[in-house]
């Protein structure tokens, strides 16, 4: 009996990417793999019958940065990221350093990550991030916050190409990773506070598992605060947070509990 095996095709830029998924429409991308193998959770993944690599791609392999922007091509290895030092956003780097380990940070992509909302997702909303989408129709551009949740904002054979990441300071990043102990209760719960002369000018907490948590409405409640904060005011923002995930109906108990525990520790924090 012959043996099947799959078709791999190397286009050498988008010009050839698109006519080919519009050949193949069954074909998917492929870059480092990591979710395609883990998904499967076999020793000996199988593979699509029609695969698109990316590795020719000169575009999706790009990291540059100007005054304003750090932008980086959605091939790019987490490791490679990491590797970039002090130019990354602390939010980003300290959430990169805690997805898996660093074999699988040399495989793994930026755009992988975010396709499968993983932990990346984090800091890519609280930093306001957007996301460029191609296709063969054009290029559209996105808010991270819009794109975050299963399933992301992806048309049929749109593909995500580029992250453009805003390099503003933030004076203080509070990171905290919960370990799922079951398919829903994990993520990643980051806080980002700007502060000028005592004064609390910016505050912004993100979570991100299997669905995005922001509430924007009390972002604006501790603006212009003196720090450190009257712990009422502490309390009263960590009391928004609750109305606001108990209004959503979600996520469970647990990871509910997690969340507003990490944000009352954080916010505490700030406190006198």
């Amino acid at each position: 009996m012959a043996v099947l095996h799959s078709q791999v095709l190397r286009p050498g830029g988008f010009s050839e990417l698109f006519p080919a998924w519009a050949r193949y429409p069954d074909a998917v991308l492929f870059a480092g793999g990591t979710s395609l193998i883990r998904s499967q959770g076999q020793e000996l993944p199988k593979l699509p019958d029609n695969i698109l690599s990316l590795e020719k791609i000169d575009e999706l392999h790009r990291i540059t940065r100007t005054e304003r922007y750090l932008e980086i091509g959605a091939a790019v290895k987490l490791s490679d990221i990491i590797a970039l030092g002090k130019t990354v956003p602390g939010a980003f780097s300290s959430t990169l350093l805690g997805i898996a380990s660093p074999p699988i940070r040399n495989l793994a992509t930026i755009g992988g990550n975010l396709c499968v909302c993983g932990d990346a997702t984090a800091p890519m909303a609280a930093l306001d991030a957007r996301y460029e989408l191609r296709s063969a129709g054009g290029i559209r551009w996105i808010s991270a916050n819009r794109f975050s949740s299963l399933p992301v904002n992806l048309s049929p054979q749109e593909m995500l190409s580029r992250i453009r990441i805003p390099l503003e300071q933030w004076t203080y990043t509070i990171y905290r990773k919960f370990h799922a102990l079951t398919e829903n209760d994990g993520g990643v719960l980051l806080m980002l506070i700007q502060n000028q002369k005592d004064i609390l000018v910016k505050i912004q907490i993100v979570f991100a598992g299997k669905t995005l948590f922001r509430d924007k409405n009390s972002e604006t409640y501790l603006e212009g605060k003196a720090l450190p904060l009257d712990r009422k005011d502490a309390f009263h923002y960590r009391d928004l947070w609750k109305t606001y995930l108990e209004g959503l109906g979600k996520p469970g108990p647990l990871l509910r509990s997690k969340i507003i525990n990490g944000i009352e520790a954080g916010i505490l924090g700030l406190a006198d």
